[in-house]
Parts: C-alpha cells; structure tokens; sequence
C-alpha cells in the first residue's frame, strides 16, 4: 500500500467508500454502506457492468445466489484449491451471479439458488427477471483464477453453506453453544 491507495493484481484502485471515524460511507450517495463485499480474498474490480472479463467464454450459463450464501461458498472453494471464475455483483439486489461452463442448468436443481441457461446476466426477483443499475465485476486474483466457476464445487459449497445456516436458525436461542477454536 503506497500513497493510500491499495494495490490489486500489479494496479493502483480507489477505495469506492470514505472512512469516518468507525462507519463507512458510500462516495456515490454518502449512505452507510453493508459489508456485502466483505472479503478476505484479493480480487480485480470492473466498477461497471461492461465490458465483460475477457476470460469469460463465449458461452456460459450463469447461477444465481445470494451474496452472502454465495460469497461465502466462493471464499470456501478458494480456500480449498478450486479453481473460481469472474463473479458479477449485484449491490441492487444483493445477488451474485456466478458463470458457470455451458450446460450446467439442466442438472442444477438447487434450493439454494437457480442456474439459467446462456449467458443471461439478469437478477431473479420476486416479478421475474429485473434490470440492474448497481453492478460490478470481481476478477480473482492468483493462480486459482478460471474462465467460469467449477459447477460441481459451487453446488457442493452453496449446499454446504445452507446447511451449516439452517443447522444454527433451528437452535433454540438459548441453545446456542459458542464455538471455541482449540490450535
């Protein structure tokens, strides 16, 4: 980090937010910004939705998910050595849309998220299929980047995720036991 600016992939980026005191304010609207992104991982940003990454292929289907359920999932494949492709965030609808290889909608069948066919890179909302104004793209960085995401991995993770949320919401409140990390 040099001149406060932090350094992504060989190139110096502007923070998209200002620090004040302990809250962080978007710089478009001066709003107290979520920790959507919260990541522990490096990443190439695109602040706009084209032009696409070139490492995209020229046919792709495209999963739909959450952006902490799916986030999260992302950062667990990473951590385990599989291979992650570009991700397209939608701070709109906080979905992540998640490029996966062609083919892969007619197996997907997931409670947790949908995977359309072709490259589609619009939301699911409650009405359809809703355009999008707040979306960005996020390229990993490192030798685990790929041109789409490994569909089997991504569906294994999502999966797991959602298990692990609905095992802890299930727990009375008093039940809850807090983890302790014996090293």
């Amino acid at each position: 980090m040099s001149n406060g600016l932090p350094r992504y992939g060989g190139t110096r980026t502007a923070s998209p937010c200002i620090r004040s005191s302990r809250r962080i304010l978007s710089v478009l609207t001066g709003e107290l910004m979520t920790p959507l992104l919260s990541t522990r991982h490096l990443w190439q940003l695109g602040f706009a939705e084209t032009p696409r990454p070139l490492a995209l292929p020229r046919d792709y289907d495209v999963v739909r998910v959450g952006m902490g359920l799916g986030l999260t999932a992302i950062e667990m494949m990473i951590d385990q050595g599989h291979h992650v492709g570009p991700l397209l965030c939608c701070i709109q609808h906080h979905k992540l849309l998640v490029p996966v290889r062609a083919g892969t909608a007619h197996w997907w069948g997931a409670p947790h998220s949908d995977c359309g066919r072709g490259p589609a890179q619009r939301c699911e909302t409650c009405g359809g299929l809703a355009a999008c104004r707040s979306r960005l793209w996020m390229l990993p960085a490192g030798p685990l980047a790929a041109a789409t995401t490994e569909p089997g991995a991504l569906h294994h993770h999502l999966s797991q995720m959602r298990s692990r949320l609905r095992d802890v919401s299930s727990q009375p409140q008093g039940a809850r036991v807090r983890e302790t990390c014996h090293v």
